[in-house]
């Protein structure tokens, strides 16, 4: 269904020309009538007030990889600096140097078998006239050796892509050229049609010829610099019946081009936005156009009033979509060496996700620290990174995928994104990380609701006084440790969560008594006032916590520890700040008077 899904994207966005195809340009180099240089080199750019700006996509006569990998063509009118000018790469090995020199000669006799073309056509004659222009400048070595150090004093690199401007008009721009290519490549096809086998194709069910080798994907994350292939049969021992290379599965060179083309364009907008978590590119799309936001971009950029409008939706009666019968797609692609790995595929419609997301951003409503407030607006990526120490590479590659599909089919969270939040949580000084708790409370409550436990395990956004469970209220009452140490002896390097965390949260009982001895020294440094309150927390959870402590916690019993652990301080800070605002008002008051 994927290849079908892909298909039908490209015919609806008009993807999948045969002949052209969109490139990134990074350089322009502008040239008089006389085939002069006509100033410096011109960078393109997608939009120049970007802090780092993309090169500019335009459409590019199209020539295949595997015709550019034989050394000795290039394409037509816009190519790589080095083989367009000959811009030196310094770990170029020699045959490398060797196949540059011949693809630049093709590059230039390209230009004049469409000038020669071009020439008996009166429509043609600027066509003709900017293609000798070029040709002129690429013959004048001494020209072409001035352009290539300023191409190196900009840092430009051999392998970004280069035009010209011939006056006033870009080459690639000129309608006659564009007739030109089209019909050199379909005489070509023309010529090459009987040599290709018909059967099936995989993708559409008719019978129609089919391609022995596919194109290459760009920018799958992990795949080679040249590209990937989503169908590869490279070796003997992955044929089958007598067949070579594609024809295990056999594809029609349209269809091959339209999966090809959606993939691109995909692949180019999810890195645009972001959607690349540990080598693994999210593609998303869907059958009809979406007139609002796509519900995954919620995820990458939450917006509070959209998520507001979302958890709405079941109350007002009203989508956040206005397709019901939408049809809704994402896969998780990542690259293997020559060949794309499909870790994960997603199919479903725009309203199951729009409540998944929905159920995804409530399941992650957590107070915030200071215990003002609740919030659910946390990025996929902060998520991600609160399981990690520095970078993503940390991360085993299989959690991301995993949490994006819980995100968007609204199913249970791996035990193994718990154990990475749990470990963070251990190692690091920051025990109040929204964003970790958040997807801690979104593992258990998933959990709970899978597993369909008898016991009451509710997780809340806030802290929960009526909750018995035995791990959440030692989480709540190590808080209580802490703040009673925090005010007993202000300024201790080395205080009871840097020292007892890790031990308290997976055996509270070898680690409590001691707690409560340490307890009644700390009271009797305390203010009577504040000591008072203080015993108060501690009787009500030692006597919901009953007369023992847990021997050991499993993986969710620590995860309910720590959220028992942050509900608690966040209300100590929320009952801190309220007091602070109490008495600064009282003293405005009396000042008044």
């Amino acid at each position: 269904m994927m290849l079908q899904a892909l298909i039908a994207y490209a015919e609806r966005e008009n993807l999948g020309d045969a002949d052209f195809e969109t490139v990134a340009v990074r350089w322009l180099i502008p040239l008089g009538s006389d085939g002069k240089l006509a100033g410096n080199p011109i960078p393109l750019s997608e939009d120049p007030s970007a802090k780092k700006p993309r090169p500019k996509p335009m459409l590019r006569p199209f020539t295949s990889p595997n015709e550019l990998n034989q050394g000795t063509k290039s394409h037509f009118l816009c190519d790589t600096l080095e083989r367009a000018i000959l811009l030196p790469d310094p770990k170029a090995t020699e045959s490398k140097v060797a196949a540059r020199r011949v693809q630049h000669a093709y590059f230039k006799s390209l230009l004049s078998e469409a000038a020669a073309a071009c020439a008996d056509d009166p429509e043609a004659a600027p066509s003709t006239a900017a293609l000798r222009a070029i040709k002129t400048f690429l013959d004048d070595e001494d020209a072409l050796a001035s352009l290539r150090e300023q191409f190196s004093s900009l840092k430009a690199k051999p392998t970004e892509n280069v035009t010209f401007k011939v006056g006033d008009s870009i080459i690639l721009e000129f309608l006659a050229l564009k007739k030109f290519w089209r019909t050199r490549r379909q005489a070509a096809a023309a010529s090459g049609a009987n040599k290709r086998s018909e059967r099936i194709c995989i993708a559409t069910g008719e019978l129609s010829e089919i391609l022995d080798t596919t194109e290459k994907i760009k920018g799958v994350p992990g795949g080679l610099a040249t590209g990937t292939n989503l169908i590869s049969f490279d070796k003997d021992a992955f044929c089958s019946y007598g067949l070579n290379q594609a024809q295990n599965a056999a594809l029609s060179p349209n269809a091959e081009l339209k999966i090809r083309s959606a993939l691109n364009e995909r692949i180019e907008k999810s890195r645009a936005q972001g959607l690349v978590f540990n080598g693994t590119v999210y593609i998303h799309w869907t059958r009809n156009a979406l007139n609002q936001t796509d519900p995954i971009d919620l995820l990458h950029t939450p917006d509070a009033n959209a998520i507001a409008q979302l958890l709405l939706s079941p109350k007002t009666g009203r989508q956040y979509s206005d397709l019901d019968a939408n049809a809704y797609y994402c896969a998780g692609l990542t690259g293997n060496g020559a060949r794309i790995v499909v870790r994960d595929w997603i199919e479903t419609t725009v309203p199951e996700v729009e409540q998944s997301i929905a159920a995804w951003f409530r399941d992650l409503t957590l107070v915030n620290p200071d215990g003002m407030e609740t919030r659910n607006n946390f990025k996929f990526g902060a998520l991600l990174y609160g399981l990690v120490r520095d970078k993503l590479d940390e991360l085993a590659p299989q959690i991301p995928v995993q949490l994006l599909h819980s995100a968007l089919r609204n199913t249970p969270l791996p035990q193994t994104a718990l154990a990475a939040a749990l470990r963070r949580q251990q190692i690091e000084e920051d025990k109040l990380s929204p964003a970790r708790l958040a997807l801690i409370k979104a593992c258990l409550l998933r959990s709970i609701t899978t597993r369909n436990q008898k016991e009451n395990h509710t997780m809340t956004a806030e802290l929960n006084t009526e909750s018995r469970d035995p791990a959440y209220l030692c989480g709540r009452l190590f808080a209580v440790f802490d703040r009673l140490q925090y005010l007993a002896l202000e300024g201790v390097k080395a205080g009871v969560v840097e020292r007892y965390y890790a031990s308290a949260s997976a055996t509270p009982a070898m680690v409590m008594g001691r707690l409560f001895r340490n307890a009644q020294y700390h009271l009797s440094k305390t203010d009577g006032g504040i000591a008072t309150n203080i015993s108060k927390d501690f009787e009500a959870i030692a006597s919901a916590l009953g007369h023992e402590f847990p021997a050991a916690l499993d993986l969710e019993g620590q995860g309910r520890f720590a959220l028992g652990y942050y509900h608690q301080k966040a209300e100590y800070r929320r009952i801190s700040a309220e007091r602070k605002e109490a008495a600064a008002q009282a003293k405005a008051a009396a000042e008044a008077k």
